[in-house]
């Protein structure tokens, strides 16, 4: 509840006028989102190329995240990539490339005067690369060593290991099938202007976005394919094997038992439903000493005990997420989560960040309006937390003592 409280105290602040969010689509089906900002000389960028069902092929795991990687140490048409990192810690550019649910993103952060160079590199950088194959090998490996790389503590690695979508998280069998010739074909599928959504924000007018859009992006074509250097695209090579690891339970002689449960987000959720949902579960006394956190489409349960307390811990954690979803919320709750998520939305004017968040989800067909949110019932608030807190969904991992371990429920 702590969440709705801090919430509710902005209400007293005066609302701030939110730039208005303006949009065009380039010939090249491109779309566009415009926020007009001159409070500082920053322009902000945000790119978005959706994943679809289907993009990537069964039994190639782990292609959008090494397509990611190819894209950040590869060359480019004009330039190498230790050149193009150069060129943006020197001109104090900020570029982050991201894997996020919906697909292939980049961050962009640049002063006003270097919006033209800024938008250049990004276009050199997403749509110039030069596939090769050396490169392609490197980082296949670079991925398969992380899936098997034990360094991080015990319980990151828990998270880790349960964040992980079993349907599409890479695999060392899935690395080793992708070759050259499917990193081009996931390339020509996704890397359409037509499949990509561009968020500005900032110290230019629309006018001056339409222009830079056109000379930076423009000129993106669907039908391009990129080449790859060095000669024709070799088969997937094998990535060393090694026996199999149940992550989701990890050995930690000599601690205490911490057990954790993930459920993702219910596809058939609505937006305000979940977002609602997201300000009244975590901190609600009823769980205790469960907590709960709430994460990008996901939620998740902790619960730490003692040593040698296995089974009666996961009784637990399961009797208590049972019991909170049972009971629901009641007419007062839903009230106060309302009038904390509208005090939320007033600040959004303060957070550029939160202002291209909420126009890209809204572009997605994702984002939450108020006239939904005032009128969604009790009833439905209620139906979401049983369809999100239902056993079923759970994928369950524990760090412990291995006797602690072999006494848990199989996940």
């Amino acid at each position: 509840m702590r969440a709705l409280v801090l919430a509710g105290l902005v209400l007293v602040l005066p609302l701030q006028a939110q730039p208005r969010v303006q949009s065009f689509i380039l010939p090249n089906g491109l779309r566009v989102l415009h926020l007009e900002d001159h409070e500082h000389p920053l322009v902000r960028a945000r790119l978005l190329l959706r994943i679809e069902p289907g993009d990537t092929p069964q039994g190639h795991q782990g292609l959008p995240q090494l397509m990611l990687r190819m894209l950040g140490h590869s060359e480019t048409a004009d330039l190498k990539a230790e050149d193009l990192d150069r060129i943006l810690e020197e001109s104090g550019i900020q570029l982050v490339p991201s894997l996020i649910p919906e697909g292939l993103s980049w961050r962009l952060v640049a002063r006003s005067r270097d919006q033209d160079r800024a938008l250049g590199l990004l276009a050199d950088r997403v749509l110039r690369t030069v596939f090769n194959p050396t490169v392609l090998d490197a980082q296949r490996l670079a991925l398969a060593r992380g899936l098997e790389e034990q360094e991080d503590p015990p319980l990151d690695r828990l998270q880790q290991a349960l964040l992980r979508d079993p349907t599409t998280a890479p695999t060392l069998q899935g690395l080793g099938a992708i070759s050259l010739e499917d990193l081009l074909a996931f390339h020509a599928r996704v890397f359409r202007p037509d499949r990509a959504v561009m968020v500005l924000h900032g110290d230019l007018g629309l006018e001056q976005a339409k222009r830079l859009m056109l000379l930076s992006l423009g000129s993106w074509s669907p039908q391009e394919r990129p080449k790859p250097a060095g000669g024709s695209p070799e088969a997937g090579l094998a990535v060393p094997a090694s026996p199999p690891v149940n992550r989701n339970r990890i050995s930690a002689p000599g601690r205490g038992l911490r057990i954790q449960a993930l459920a993702a987000e219910p596809g058939d959720l609505s937006r305000e439903a979940a977002c609602l949902l997201g300000l009244l579960i975590p901190g609600d006394a009823n769980l205790l000493p469960v907590r709960v956190s709430l994460g990008e489409g996901h939620l998740m349960a902790t619960l730490d005990s003692e040593p040698t307390s296995g089974p009666g811990a996961w009784s637990l954690l399961h009797g208590r997420l049972e019991s909170f979803r049972q009971r629901g919320f009641t007419q007062a709750d839903l009230d106060r989560a309302r009038r904390a998520w509208l005090a939320r939305r007033s600040l959004e004017s303060l957070h550029p960040e939160a202002q291209m968040d909420s126009s890209l989800t809204e572009a997605l067909g994702r984002g939450a309006t108020e006239a939904r949110l005032n009128a969604l019932s009790l009833e439905q608030l209620n139906a979401g937390l049983r369809s999100w807190l239902d056993p079923a969904r759970f994928r369950i991992g524990a760090v412990g003592d291995p006797d602690d371990l072999n006494l848990l429920p199989k996940p």
